[in-house]
């Protein structure tokens, strides 16, 4: 029996469907074959608040990472359903690369993050591009001896050390100083969009 990991008290899903599971424990009912990137841009107007874009330009977004509740773990994604980086046309990837070096600069100088790992993640199935964004934050990382490195790396067990109910008010934080600051930079534009 397949059951959501956020409430293991629904139900399997029907044949041909499938649970994505948000933060908060909430899971929507979907489709097999539905991406997670077209649902959260199709039906975001549904989804908690706290998942609101921190920056959408339409294209490009910015929001705090849907199921893991490590406060400032942002995701920058597109609207398109454009599955890798070779996919996109130049100017996209330039915007991307824009979009990403404003918001690690954010997460330096308002959230005080000396380290910040990235990680663009191409799944073989309802691939949707996006970059993780995964703050490491140094109180955490030395308290359970978590090691940053790739090849080493335990960031799965770091991942797990958050929960909603205790981080809630942290995610809502970071992402008010991620908006705030991006706002104010002319270089990406007119901002935030909403849907």
């Amino acid at each position: 029996m397949t059951e959501s990991a956020a409430d293991p008290r629904l139900p399997a899903p029907p044949p041909g469907h499938r649970y994505l599971d948000f933060l908060g424990g909430t899971a929507r009912l979907v489709r097999e074959d539905t991406c997670r990137g077209c649902f959260m841009n199709t039906a975001e107007h549904t989804l908690p608040d706290i998942l609101a874009p921190v920056y959408d330009d339409g294209v490009v977004t910015v929001r705090q990472d849907a199921e893991w509740a490590v406060p400032g773990f942002l995701v920058v994604g597109v609207r398109p359903h454009i599955g890798a980086l070779d996919g996109m046309e130049l100017p996209l990837v330039e915007r991307v690369g824009r979009v990403l070096h404003f918001v690690r600069f954010a997460m330096r100088v308002r959230l005080g993050l000396d380290a910040v790992q990235m990680y663009q993640e191409e799944k073989l199935e309802r691939p949707h591009f996006h970059v993780w964004m995964l703050p490491l934050w140094p109180e955490a990382m030395a308290a359970h001896g978590i090691n940053p490195r790739i090849y080493e790396s335990n960031i799965a067990r770091y991942l797990a050390l958050f929960t909603f109910e205790e981080h809630e008010a942290a995610i809502r934080w970071c992402a008010d100083e991620v908006r705030s600051h991006l706002a104010g930079v002319p270089e990406l534009g007119s901002g935030t969009h909403r849907r």
